[in-house]
């Protein structure tokens, strides 16, 4: 089951417009697996997805206030009760996915469930249960932040020497070290604030 129509920044998806992504293409940008699942699966099935980067940029920092939420409730995890907000908020996700699979409303019963575990500072592991819960739908979190992964000094080098290019405005070369560096398996991404790279 997918949503309705798909259209990109606004037009519809044609090879001849030049706005055809296939996923592949997405990973090779940067982008995670879950960051475009979160896109795909926040509008509901019955209506048409607008798909635009930004919306990737947005699920980036929605995914990563997600991680800082349940990172830190891992940590000071104890075995105390669930406070009532925390089933209250897995009883209107339920309700959500139970109405013609709403997912709107359910990610926005998953964020309401992070605003209160932020600002209550809870540390039951029961809530950690409720957030499996509910990724056991959506499928987007990240339990336990993944061991950063060392980058290879060669390949470090590599990224060093783009960003010298970059510097220097020679974008043949820092499109040919890209290449170099994901040739190596590894993906760049360039934002304002610099260049990240990240394992295929």
């Amino acid at each position: 089951m997918h949503c309705a129509h798909l259209r990109v920044n606004g037009e519809k998806m044609s090879k001849s417009l030049g706005n055809f992504f296939t996923l592949r293409d997405l990973l090779d940008k940067g982008w995670k697996g879950r960051e475009i699942r979160y896109v795909l699966v926040n509008a509901h099935y019955r209506q048409g997805l607008n798909f635009a980067f930004s919306a990737l940029e947005d699920a980036r920092r929605a995914l990563e206030r997600i991680d800082r939420c349940v990172d830190a409730l891992a940590a000071r995890a104890n075995d105390e009760p669930a406070p009532a907000f925390a089933q209250e908020a897995l009883d209107a996700f339920t309700a959500a996915v139970n109405d013609d699979l709403n997912t709107p409303k359910a990610f926005a019963a998953l964020f309401d469930l992070v605003r209160q575990v932020n600002a209550s500072g809870t540390c039951s592991k029961a809530v950690l249960d409720i957030f499996r819960k509910m990724d056991s739908v959506l499928g987007v979190v990240f339990f336990g932040k993944a061991e950063k992964t060392e980058v290879p000094a060669e390949v470090q080098a590599l990224l060093d020497a783009r960003a010298a290019a970059r510097a220097a405005k020679n974008w043949a070369e820092s499109d040919r070290l890209r290449d170099e560096i994901a040739a190596a398996g590894w993906l760049v991404k360039d934002s304002k604030d610099g260049q990240t790279v990240t394992k295929k």
